[in-house]
């Protein structure tokens, strides 16, 4: 028969044991849950993060830069969802439905000034030439009749002018391009833009289809 000092030591042991048990799956579980929170593949921050930035979130001019010479995989990868957009790129793409609105430019036309400034800027309305003299959220040019650089870096202006709808400028907008709401949306794209890539646009079609349905029913109308 146990002695009362043995029986000690077997209570002790037995409970030492059921704290284990209990305590080892709550500390996994919280090491889970925080390499969740800070490896997420996606998003500014991560791809600030792989090209030794600082992990700001927000884009500025040394990730704007860092941006335009990522891979289209890279670029798919950082900007995975629309909730990925930081907010000032976010404004910027409501801007874009607010005038096709005001516009009355059908929900597909709207989708394609998206896809296409996501293509171009990611929503970054860059102010200093990329490419040669090209600025704003559509990347158009001066020396090419898409306005002056004060009228394409307004984002509001910009747009009009991708919609055709602009009171100025020698260029054909989205409803200039005869038949374009039955023409695959990638190619309407690059019929306004003349782009050197033009396979690249409907990259973003489904990811501007997303935002439009997430953004769209809450912006006002711009005229």
């Amino acid at each position: 028969m146990p002695t009362k000092k043995t029986r000690a030591l077997l209570a002790t042991a037995t409970a030492l044991t059921a704290a284990t048990l209990v305590a080892v799956p709550s500390v996994a579980q919280a090491n889970v849950t925080g390499d969740s929170g800070t490896t997420a593949k996606h998003g500014v921050e991560w791809f600030q993060a792989e090209k030794g930035l600082k992990q700001t979130g927000s884009i500025n001019q040394n990730t704007a830069k860092a941006l335009q010479k990522a891979s289209d995989k890279e670029l798919r990868q950082t900007f995975h969802t629309v909730n990925d957009l930081p907010p000032a790129e976010l404004e910027n793409a409501r801007t874009v439905i607010g005038v096709g609105k005001g516009a009355n430019i059908p929900e597909q036309g709207q989708v394609i000034a998206l896809m296409t400034a996501m293509q171009e800027s990611k929503f970054v309305n860059y102010l200093e030439p990329v490419d040669h003299d090209s600025l704003g959220i559509f990347q158009q040019r001066p020396s090419t009749g898409w306005g002056t650089p004060e009228q394409i870096t307004h984002v509001p202006t910009s747009s009009k002018s991708f919609y055709g709808v602009a009171p100025f400028g020698s260029n054909p907008g989205l409803i200039q391009i005869a038949g374009w709401e039955s023409m695959p949306p990638g190619d309407v794209a690059q019929a306004v833009q003349r782009s050197a890539y033009p396979d690249r646009y409907a990259q973003w079609e489904q990811f501007a289809r997303d935002l439009l349905a997430q953004e769209g029913p809450s912006v006002e109308p711009i005229p």
